[in-house]
C-alpha cells in the first residue's frame, strides 16, 4: 500500500475549515468596502453558492443567519479558487484526461 503525500493530508484538512462569507468576499472580490460592496458581495456569494440573491440578502448584513452548509462549501470553492490561480501562474497543470467532455 503506497504511503498519502502529506500535501494530500493537509489539503484534505483545509476543506473541511468554514469560511465566513465575509472572508470569502474579502479575498475574492475586487472591491473596495463601501457604497454598493454589500451588493457585490451578495452577487459574488449567489454566484459562488448557487443560491438566489434574495435568499443570501436574508442571511442579514453580516451573514449571521446563514446555514452551516455554507461556511463548508465556500471553503470549498476557495480551495478551488486558489488551484485555478496556480494553474493560471503556470504553476500547476491540470492533465487534459481530467477534462472530460
Amino acid at each position: 500500500m503506497s504511503e498519502i503525500s502529506p500535501h494530500f493530508h493537509r489539503l484534505d484538512q483545509l476543506r473541511y475549515l468554514p469560511m465566513e462569507p465575509t472572508d470569502y468576499c474579502e479575498r475574492w472580490m475586487t472591491a473596495e468596502p463601501g457604497k454598493g460592496y454589500l451588493k457585490v458581495c451578495i452577487n459574488v456569494l449567489s454566484e459562488t453558492t448557487g443560491l438566489s440573491a434574495g435568499t443570501i440578502k436574508n442571511w442579514g448584513t453580516d451573514f449571521h443567519r446563514r446555514p452551516q452548509y455554507v461556511l463548508r462549501l465556500l471553503r470549498q470553492a476557495d480551495l478551488l479558487n486558489q488551484i485555478k490561480a496556480l494553474e493560471q501562474a503556470g504553476h500547476l497543470t491540470i492533465p487534459q484526461d481530467s477534462l472530460r467532455d
